[in-house]
């Protein structure tokens, strides 16, 4: 694997993202530096929060990232009196805490300051520059340097300090209101979570990573948020409308990207692909219950996360101590190229 294009992949899951922190803290350790580790790293809502987090010129320390669920998780998924009119009118929280938090961790630092690793976050564009029509898109640390503009395009259209993309990747509909961020061009979006499409951003880091290196020798590092599909009451669904489908939408979204994403990267990759989830179903060693709800930010909840992430460790001991000692060793020196390769993926 010493060849291989590495890649750090992390799923969206709002509060469960202390999930995923704890696991790459005992991958990594608190000293190691996940640029020195890996060639990509990618993550969506939460996990772009933590992705950015790991990614800037002078990363955040993993234990910095954990305190973000653990002492401001209840700030910014802050609870107020129960108000019905949500449903219908704005969302559940404001962002201020969020935006704060991000502010104060990321500063200034634009996405073409990050050095020696590649970032890539998924986000959704509901309003555009010129009044374009809403997209998928993604935030890659490697146009806002130059490489693989459109046509015409401009690398300072693609360059956005790292505290809006974390913003812009993890406003949930009906949980955050929508992020209003503006490019180093002076150009204004609005942007949704990416969790709407991506979820699992894994997929999308591999073809990227394709189109980066030309390679097809990938190994990744995909961790989940815990996984707890969303029970559906299956005959009072028959009769629902819009207001009843609009919250279970969202983790159906979720979920059902995590799981089949998850599903086609093994298939694709088998024993390069390092998944690592637990299921919230169960309750934790300690006899706790897990709310998997993405805003339950309660002292009890966010220590019952603490302690599945303690229990997919303990429960993947083997295989981390094995991956562990493989990202130990120096990551492939290899550049972007900058250029599309002639074949596609698959082709041999």
């Amino acid at each position: 694997m010493s060849d291989s294009i590495r890649i750090l992949s992390i799923d969206g899951g709002g509060i469960r993202g202390i999930i995923p922190a704890i696991v790459i803290q005992a991958l990594l350790g608190d000293e190691r530096k996940a640029q020195d580790a890996f060639h990509i790293i990618a993550g969506t809502s939460t996990g772009g929060i933590i992705a950015c987090g790991l990614a800037k010129p002078n990363p955040m320390g993993i234990q910095d990232i954990i305190d973000l669920y653990v002492d401001h998780g209840s700030e910014i998924f802050k609870k107020g009196p129960i108000d019905l009119l949500h449903y219908i009118h704005g969302p559940r929280y404001a962002a201020t805490a969020l935006e704060n938090y991000l502010a104060e961790k990321f500063g200034q630092t634009y996405l073409s300051e990050v050095k020696d690793v590649e970032l890539l976050v998924p986000s959704y564009a509901i309003g555009l520059p010129e009044n374009k029509p809403p997209a998928s898109m993604f935030f890659r640390s490697w146009q806002s340097k130059g490489l693989l503009l459109g046509e015409g395009a401009r690398h300072d259209e693609y360059d956005f300090e790292l505290a809006a993309i974390a913003r812009a990747t993890s406003a949930a509909p009906t949980y955050f209101p929508p992020a209003t961020i503006m490019n180093r061009a002076k150009q204004p979006f609005t942007m949704i979570d990416g969790g709407v499409f991506a979820n699992n951003p894994t997929m999308c880091a591999i073809v990227e990573a394709y189109h980066l290196y030309h390679s097809r020798n990938f190994m990744v590092v995909s961790l989940g948020t815990g996984s707890e599909p969303i029970r559906i009451d299956a005959a009072a669904a028959c009769n629902w409308g819009d207001i009843s489908w609009a919250m279970p939408m969202m983790s159906i979204f979720q979920d059902g990207n995590s799981q089949s994403v998850a599903f086609e990267i093994d298939e694709l990759l088998g024993d390069n692909h390092w998944r690592l989830d637990i299921s919230l179903t169960t309750a934790t060693p300690e006899g706790e219950s897990v709310d998997p709800s993405m805003d339950d930010a309660s002292p009890a909840n966010v220590r019952a996360l603490r302690d599945k992430a303690r229990q997919l460790i303990d429960a993947e001991r083997g295989r981390i101590e094995a991956l562990a000692k493989v990202l130990a060793e120096p990551k492939a020196s290899v550049q972007p190229r900058g250029s599309l390769p002639k074949k596609g993926f698959l082709a041999m």
